[in-house]
């Protein structure tokens, strides 16, 4: 049917086979000329080819039982370690980046890969200007799997791990139960640009067209010291720097000004708070009327909070107990966004209040559309069937 419409497909690879060694020949045979293909491939799904028999082995909340996929070894490739550069993230977290000489990996290519932490970086025993085996997880992630010592010269120099922010210079610290190096610091530039990023995103308060090459902009021009300040932009400056008109200017004040009434579990999800993902964000808001209520709460009380572990419990706790983030909270619900609960308000006089859902299978709206009108009426969502 696809080929009819004029859509490029692979059927003229599909077969048909009724043993599964035969499955695995083919599997293996397909996979060593995966070259020679006119297109990336990275697997082969291999199904049941009965619907009767599709229908008995059923499916689970994301896949069905009666399809899998087998993925072909994730492609390698030699490049040379040139030098690393140390980045700093929303959470002062500082990440080693391995710059490479530039390597094509299945039709990528890639010229920097993460390196995690320095714990990685020893136990890989890695130097400058090692050759080094590079992958990418899954044919998406690149990452340094070895480096070759026989290969060395003599005179590679160790990496040495900063014991100052790259930033702000200020120490770094690492906790004994972490392998990440932190700049404490909450006021490094750095940390300040990555929380207001973060806080913008899709995921967060999703303020469509206030990127992260925008927010360094607004930030070097001085527009920006805090996620505050996003809503106090100056716009009549704002139009005048390249590549920013009134029409554009004007979307992006519209976004923001739509950022003000998102449900309270992004605004905590945007908070950028230490071990507190979307999923918490959302367990935190269910438990309050309004976000100043977590102010009082004291880390026990977080702990009997259903998704909200120990560490979250402890940073969600440091966090609403910090003066300076108070200030910050005041300064957004002055600013005019919602610091109520509203979902909780129209929830609790909703009809599915107390029911739980799980769905499975097709359906004539999205996924996510239909989670949003259950949450939205009082419904609670499972991730899995237990």
């Amino acid at each position: 049917m696809m080929d009819s419409l004029g859509f490029k497909t692979s059927s003229a690879s599909t077969r048909k086979f009724s043993q599964i060694q035969e499955v695995i020949q083919y599997v293996e045979q397909f996979e060593a000329h995966r070259d020679d293909l006119p297109y990336e491939i990275d697997g082969m799904v291999i199904k049941v080819n009965s619907l009767a028999l599709q229908e008995q082995i059923g499916q689970t909340s994301h896949h069905p039982r009666w399809a899998m996929a087998f993925k072909f070894k994730a492609r390698q490739a030699r490049s040379i370690l040139l030098g690393v550069e140390y980045q700093v993230g929303r959470t002062g977290s500082i990440t080693p980046v391995a710059k490479i000489e530039p390597v094509s990996v299945s039709g990528v290519t890639i010229s920097s890969l993460s390196l995690f932490n320095e714990e990685v970086v020893r136990e890989k025993q890695l130097k400058i200007g090692d050759t080094v085996l590079i992958e990418r997880a899954g044919d998406v992630i690149p990452y340094v799997v070895k480096s070759f010592p026989e290969l060395r010269q003599g005179h590679e120099p160790e990496i040495v791990f900063p014991t100052h922010c790259p930033v702000c210079h200020e120490s770094l610290y690492k906790p004994e139960s972490e392998a990440v190096w932190r700049c404490t610091n909450l006021n490094c530039e750095a940390q300040v640009i990555e929380r207001m990023i973060h806080f913008t995103s899709k995921d967060a308060m999703d303020i469509r067209g206030l990127g992260d090459s925008l927010v360094r902009r607004f930030y070097e021009a001085g527009f920006l010291n805090n996620i505050v300040g996003i809503y106090h932009l100056p716009f009549e400056q704002i139009q005048g720097l390249e590549g920013l008109g009134e029409k554009s200017a004007n979307k992006l004040k519209e976004a923001i000004e739509k950022s003000k009434s998102q449900p309270l579990h992004r605004l905590i999800f945007g908070l950028g708070i230490r071990y507190v993902g979307e999923t918490t964000a959302k367990s935190l808001a269910r438990t309050v009327e309004h976000l100043s209520d977590l102010y009082h709460k004291s880390k026990e009380e977080f702990l009997v909070i259903e998704d909200v572990g120990d560490k979250a419990a402890q940073s969600t706790y440091e966090f609403f107990s910090h003066q300076d983030n108070r200030q910050i909270l005041d300064e957004l619900e002055q600013a005019g966004v919602c610091m109520q609960n509203v979902q909780k308000q129209e929830a609790m006089a909703g009809g599915l209040s107390g029911k739980t859902f799980l769905f499975t299978g097709t359906m004539n709206m999205k996924r996510s559309e239909a989670e949003a009108l259950v949450e939205e009426h009082g419904g609670r969502l499972l991730g899995s069937v237990s």
